[in-house]
């Protein structure tokens, strides 16, 4: 038999549900934040502005760190409220390994007695940049400007470039060789990145002449390396084709998938010689 609410019960009801959402609306609302997401990259600045209703009430806030649900445990940080404005900046770095999931920020609003009175969670999207994204990726060359002309040419956009984390550099032929097979004159060997802080400031190429001689170091100054692009600039001599002696050169590559059938060297026989390397030593 079905039971049918008296009106009076019904009404009750209505008002218990309508005081538990008022009373869950106003602690919600204790302490807020200016934004629950956020896309960053490592070595930018993450910032949020906290504000409180009832600042008197709170003593600390204790925050959290999270990557991929596990909590960083060196992580320790506890705010002060009477010490801090409303709304308060919170700010922190993005730091190498921010990168490997989604980074949660929780904020405990707690009281003198240490009981929580409301908390908020900000979501970090951490895109690659810098050595996280060089290294998962493969690379591939979009254009070659020298003196405001383009001088990439398809057999230099169908190689493949491959920065290893051990600091290795590889490169595969692709199909297509250039008309004087000068892919085929080097062999690469390593790379060096030059940082400052969290930011990639410049990289050196490391490569050796099969025929011999010292290695050929170039450095590159590092114009953008993320949202899966890299643009290079570097200084070199063009004064064969009339241009400066430093004529100023800027290289933009593209990421592409690591696939197995990466050939350093293509089908290179046993006769190419490839100087011995050391990766890292640089």
């Amino acid at each position: 038999m079905k039971r049918i609410l008296s009106p009076l019960f019904a009404f009750l009801l209505l008002i218990l549900i309508a005081s538990c959402s008022d009373d869950e609306k106003t602690t919600a609302s204790l302490l807020n934040l200016d934004k629950t997401k956020a896309s960053v990259q490592i070595g930018d600045v993450f910032d949020v502005n906290i504000s409180f209703k009832n600042k008197e009430n709170f003593k600390t806030i204790k925050v959290v760190k999270a990557i991929g649900g596990k909590v960083v445990a060196d992580y320790n940080r506890v705010i002060d409220v009477s010490t801090i404005s409303n709304p308060y900046k919170f700010e922190e770095n993005v730091v190498n390994g921010d990168e490997a999931a989604t980074v949660v920020y929780s904020f405990y609003g707690l009281d003198a007695s240490g009981k929580q009175l409301d908390a908020m969670d900000c979501l970090l999207n951490v895109e690659l940049a810098y050595e996280p994204l060089l290294v998962k990726y493969d690379w591939s060359l979009v254009s070659q400007l020298i003196a405001g002309y383009e001088f990439a040419e398809e057999p230099q956009k169908d190689d493949v470039y491959r920065f290893n984390a051990d600091k290795s550099w590889e490169l595969d032929w692709g199909s297509k060789l250039s008309s004087g097979k000068l892919e085929t004159l080097n062999s690469y060997c390593a790379w060096k990145p030059i940082m400052n802080g969290a930011k990639m400031d410049s990289i050196y190429m490391i490569k050796y002449n099969i025929f011999g001689g010292p290695a050929d170091i170039t450095k590159y100054k590092v114009l953008k390396m993320e949202n899966k692009e890299m643009i290079l600039e570097t200084r070199q001599d063009w004064s064969w084709l009339g241009l400066a002696t430093d004529e100023k050169v800027t290289e933009k590559y593209e990421t592409k998938s690591k696939l197995p059938s990466f050939n350093p060297y293509g089908d290179a026989d046993a006769s190419y010689v490839i100087p011995s390397c050391h990766p890292g030593s640089y």
